[in-house]
């Protein structure tokens, strides 16, 4: 999926993707991150983004029929987006501090901000919903 979006995003690609297997010729790796201007930490960063966000409209579609609620299916598709981009995160800046022994500050705290923001949604969705469930679920003096 990401070698053929690549492949058709920028322009040159052509040779050095073998359309029978879609993946990377061999040892044509630099070759196609000189031609996107993209360093390989980048790359897998988004490589991995794209692993965990939302899957296919079917799935998510599948999803709405099985939860039958709106805000749980938007709930899930928010969650698979935080985490999608919680990793890739971690994978560049990681990575870039390993690679290059250089990190961007501003970055890197601007990425940490939004990485604990949305841990801090999501904490605090759950906390609500298991006050509803005691709530629910407790058992009432007669």
């Amino acid at each position: 999926n990401v070698v053929g979006t690549l492949a058709v995003t920028f322009v040159g690609l052509e040779n050095l993707i073998d359309v029978e297997e879609l993946a990377l010729m061999e040892g044509a790796g630099m070759e196609v991150a000189g031609i996107m201007a993209i360093t390989k930490v980048a790359a897998l960063a988004y490589l991995m983004f794209n692993l965990y966000t939302p899957p296919c409209f079917a799935a998510i579609g599948a999803m709405n029929a099985e939860m039958k609620s709106g805000k749980w299916v938007w709930g899930a598709i928010g969650l698979q987006l935080a985490t999608g981009y919680t990793v890739a995160y971690l994978v560049y800046t990681i990575g870039t501090l390993v690679t290059g022994g250089v990190l961007d500050i501003g970055a890197a705290i601007g990425g940490l901000v939004a990485v604990l923001a949305m841990a801090a949604v999501i904490a605090g969705l759950i906390a609500n919903t298991n006050k509803k469930l005691k709530k629910e679920y407790a058992l009432k003096n007669r």
